[in-house]
């Protein structure tokens, strides 16, 4: 087969010799021969000595949110609310009048489990939006320039699968979780369309620096759907760096507001962008206590959040399936996975479709989504950076059963591995290391063996895709080399 031979900096060879090894296939994933040749007499490749695996394949994560959040000020770094503050303080001297102040990677899971209050952000500026994104994606705190140009006040009411917190007194305390996150943050002002062309290919150049030749982005029309879809295409004319699969969100698709973009989809090259499927979030995120949850979180209490009455999320999953879309549908939580098999199973082939996350499971779950056959994607990177929110929120208990690879694997429920980025850096080297030696305080019967890992971040994110395996005998593939 021909093949693309990548570097992990970024850097590609292009070649048109022949995969040389008979039989090769996921068991033989890692090969350490230094030779290929596409004859006898032809030319060969010397690796000299080096690894040579198929490309990873970031089957679930954000690609114009990683490019745009580039520019924005990170938070991942600060331990304690006067740190967070500082750093915001500084980027607000720095930053033109009348420009939004975005901060992303805050979490108060690092400053003793408390939110930073408006009033703390409006000691800094009150007439500048503040806004800084939680490392989940599902919340974010702002201050009272933020929630007046949102026209939020403590008299609005929850939006739905949302809450603006408050405090004793019925105040806004500028935490803003789920539906009340997302209305808040869509009044920030939008990227142009070739400010998001240039952050789709930025983020693809931080993705192949890792490695990474495909993604998904997994939330595509949070901005606007025909200006993205433009973006994607153009970017891909241009020669970014990975090739791109959106999933579209459902609203987008079928909501009340929703626009015909077929012509657009139609415009896209199939080979470097296309369309993947449909995008349903079930609940939030364990960092914000929104996921779903049986038992209550031991932090704050409370079963989290569902995004949809049950009868409602059942409602749009056959209404994209009967459409002929396929389908990823965002459960973390252990309440809102069954509410999601619920839905696939009232349907005639479930397996069409894929889960996201599932990181809460029981026995009885992974029994159940082996019966449905749909896809899992789940993220170890997650466990390498959250650790210490997830036994904030859960228990050490709790928290040391999350994402069993193995149990899933074994059941035989395809599984693939992916980023979320830019929830995470991104690396599935890292990622890998993860699911094969679990770090402490999670339950080490749930590894994989390094090989399985690699396996599940590169032919399975294909599969994940619906793209050919990279090792299926006369297809195209891509390589990179370690």
């Amino acid at each position: 087969m021909d093949f693309k031979l990548w570097r992990p900096d970024g850097e590609a060879r292009y070649t048109n010799f022949t995969w040389a090894l008979p039989g090769a296939g996921p068991s033989e994933l890692c090969i350490r021969e230094s030779r290929f040749a596409e004859t006898a007499e032809g030319p060969t490749i010397d690796l000299g000595g080096a690894n040579l695996i198929p490309a990873f394949t970031d089957a679930h994560c954000h690609i114009l949110p990683t490019g745009l959040d580039l520019q924005k000020l990170h938070l991942g770094n600060c331990t304690t609310h006067d740190e967070v503050l500082d750093a915001v303080r500084q980027r607000h001297q720095e930053l033109p009048e009348g420009a939004w102040l975005l901060a992303v990677h805050y979490d108060q899971t690092k400053y003793n489990g408390v939110h930073l209050h408006k009033d703390q952000l409006d000691a800094i500026s009150s007439d500048r939006p503040i806004l800084l994104r939680h490392v989940n994606g599902h919340a974010s705190v702002a201050n009272s320039a933020t929630l007046k140009a949102a026209k939020v006040t403590d008299e609005t009411p929850d939006p739905k699968g949302g809450t603006y917190v408050k405090d004793s007194s019925g105040r806004l305390t500028g935490v803003l979780l789920e539906r009340a996150h997302e209305f808040v943050t869509a009044t920030a002002p939008s990227p142009t369309t070739e400010e998001m062309v240039e952050a789709i290919i930025a983020a693809g150049e931080a993705m192949a620096n890792y490695g990474v030749t495909c993604a998904t982005d997994m939330m595509t029309g949070r901005y606007d759907l025909a200006r993205e879809l433009e973006a994607y295409r153009l970017a891909a004319e241009r020669g970014c760096a990975i090739r791109t699969r959106l999933c579209i969100q459902w609203a987008e698709l079928f909501g009340p507001r929703a626009k015909p973009v077929d012509e657009l989809i139609a415009a896209l090259d199939g080979e470097r962008c296309r369309v993947w499927g449909a995008k349903i979030f079930a609940d939030g995120a364990i960092g914000s206590a929104t996921a779903a949850v049986y038992e209550p979180y031991v932090s704050e209490g409370g079963n989290g959040q569902l995004i949809y009455a049950p009868e409602k999320l059942m409602q749009m999953v056959r209404t994209a399936h009967e459409a002929g879309w396929r389908i990823a549908i965002h459960p973390i939580g252990d309440r809102s996975t069954d509410l999601v098999m619920d839905a696939y199973e009232a349907l005639d082939e479930p397996a069409r479709h894929r889960i996201e996350h599932a990181m809460i499971l029981s026995d009885a779950q992974i029994e159940r989504m082996l019966k449905l056959g749909v896809h899992c994607t789940m993220q170890p990177e997650f466990l390498a950076r959250f650790g210490h929110s997830y036994r904030h929120h859960l228990g050490p208990e709790r928290a040391s059963k999350l994402k069993r690879f193995r149990s899933v694997k074994d059941a035989g429920i395809p599984l693939s591995f992916n980023s979320d980025r830019p929830i995470v850096a991104g690396d599935p080297w890292l990622a890998c290391h993860a699911a094969s030696n679990r770090p402490e305080g999670y339950v080490q019967e749930e590894n994989l063996t390094y090989a399985e890992a690699l396996e599940a971040y590169t032919v399975m994110g294909a599969v994940a895709n619906n793209d050919p395996a990279p090792l299926a005998s006369g297809q195209p593939a891509e390589f990179i080399t370690f």
